[in-house]
């Protein structure tokens, strides 16, 4: 059977967030309330375990994640059964309950019966006809979205239109992030869980809309005479760092599956912060271009994660660079190498680093970035075996502000990859990061959009 659900014990429904060994202490509602920003309506309930989890580090950011969860689960064009359902497949791909739970709910709500509730959880070969396809296409997003066949995303373009296709790949790649910092946190359903999306509005000042470039702080530098404290991964090396270039080099010239919007086209679906200062980035233009109420939520989170934290742009680059190594994303891998330009890496420092990184050998880096890299790449393949223990040995390391930025940098990588995929988009031919906006032509953008993708 193509579908190989394996079911792996994680915390359940019957659990109370006090009896299970979260990575991080959940803040109780009425305490997480206090941290996040003022609320205009909605404030006070019942939130989320990972608002509660996310929050003591990241509140501005924790309140940007409630807005995104609530435009997935109200405000997509999809049909609210056939994103339910789709939501749950990408759950169970990750073999991540609490999403799971969380899928069936919202199915329920949106009034899928018990019997075909039963059929989705049950054999795929069941399922109905109509389904077949847009299942395939969420599991294979989550689990291999390098194999997807155009052909497949054409007859769900054909299908469903290109507005909807698009928004399948922002459900999928939403669920891939979602669920990691469920599974990263270990995180179990709330008391009175699945909670309803929650309509909360906060103070305009709540949230960063207008692109920002943090300053570059000071990053560590390559040493000769390092020690390795990470086991080989086998698979790792198998892919020679010459034999990456080379596929990043065919994804300069790979057809999109979508037509690339015009910015002048774009910006009118955009809050007025982000609509003043033009963009050619290929992703940005097609996920704002195509379904604007997904994207402009999912920009904004990023951009506030951003605010809060001091980020050192090379770290952060390289732990993405893991990332996309791990899922064979090569646009992604693309900017990467662009933005450690950017960050400050000339050409051959550049491919220095990634050729390092591409080894099995990370000797050259400190310890405690050589075990955030370990991480990065087991939240990427195998998001279901981490352990409390992982998320705290980052804590240690890292400290405990600079383990949650980093953490969720990671949850982020793993939604830019699935849009990158899904929608095979074609790799700039020059640094688009560096380049000053040129609307009329595609691809060129400038540093300060690098984070709103």
């Amino acid at each position: 059977m193509f579908y190989d659900f394996d079911n792996v014990k994680r915390p359940s429904a019957a659990q109370s967030s006090s009896s299970v060994d979260t990575a991080v202490t959940l803040l109780s509602d009425a305490e997480c309330w206090k941290r996040l920003p003022e609320t205009i309506t909605g404030g006070g309930v019942e939130l989320p375990n990972w608002v509660r989890g996310v929050a003591p580090q990241l509140p501005r950011t924790a309140a940007a994640m409630l807005r995104l969860d609530f435009a997935h689960r109200t405000q997509s064009p999809l049909d609210p059964i056939l994103r339910g359902k789709m939501r749950w497949i990408v759950a169970r791909a990750n073999r991540c309950d609490y999403s799971e739970a969380y899928a069936l709910a919202d199915l329920e709500r949106a009034g899928l019966d018990t019997p075909s509730r039963q059929n989705l959880v049950g054999d795929p070969a069941s399922w109905p006809a109509e389904d077949q396809e847009p299942l395939h296409f969420a599991r294979l997003l989550t689990v291999d979205a390098p194999t997807i066949r155009d052909e497949l995303f054409e007859s769900l373009k054909n299908r469903y239109g290109e507005n909807r296709v698009a928004a399948m790949v922002l459900l999928a790649a939403y669920g891939n992030f979602q669920d990691r910092i469920v599974l990263g946190l270990n995180l179990p359903i709330e008391e009175h869980g699945p909670l309803a999306p929650l309509p909360v509005t906060f103070v305009d000042s709540a949230f960063q809309i207008a692109s920002i470039m943090p300053a570059q702080t000071n990053s560590t530098t390559l040493v000769e005479s390092g020690k390795k404290v990470v086991d080989d991964d086998q698979e790792w090396s198998r892919l020679t760092y010459d034999e990456l270039q080379s596929r990043l080099e065919k994804q300069r010239h790979r057809k999109p599956r979508l037509p690339i919007p015009v910015w002048d086209d774009v910006k009118k679906n955009l809050p007025a912060a982000m609509a003043a200062r033009p963009t050619g980035i290929v992703w940005n233009l097609v996920c704002s271009g195509y379904v604007p109420e997904l994207a402009v939520p999912w920009g904004i989170s990023t951009r506030t994660m951003w605010a809060e934290t001091k980020p050192d742009r090379v770290f952060e680059e390289s732990l993405f660079w893991i990332q996309t190594r791990s899922i064979e994303c090569n646009y992604c891998m693309g900017h990467c190498e662009m933005l450690l330009e950017v960050a400050g890496l000339d050409k051959n420092a550049v491919a220095e680093r990634t050729r390092r990184l591409a080894s099995s050998d990370w000797s050259a880096f400190p310890p405690e970035e050589q075990r955030a890299y370990a991480y990065a790449r087991k939240l990427s393949k195998k998001p279901w075996e981490l352990t409390p223990a992982d998320y705290r040995s980052l804590e240690k390391d890292l400290g405990p502000d600079k383990a949650m930025a980093t953490f969720w940098w990671l949850c982020r990588g793993l939604y830019m990859t699935r849009i990158s995929d899904g929608f095979q988009l074609p790799l700039e031919t020059e640094n688009v990061f560096q380049s000053p906006p040129t609307p009329a032509t595609v691809g060129e953008a400038n540093a300060e959009e690098a984070n709103s993708k």
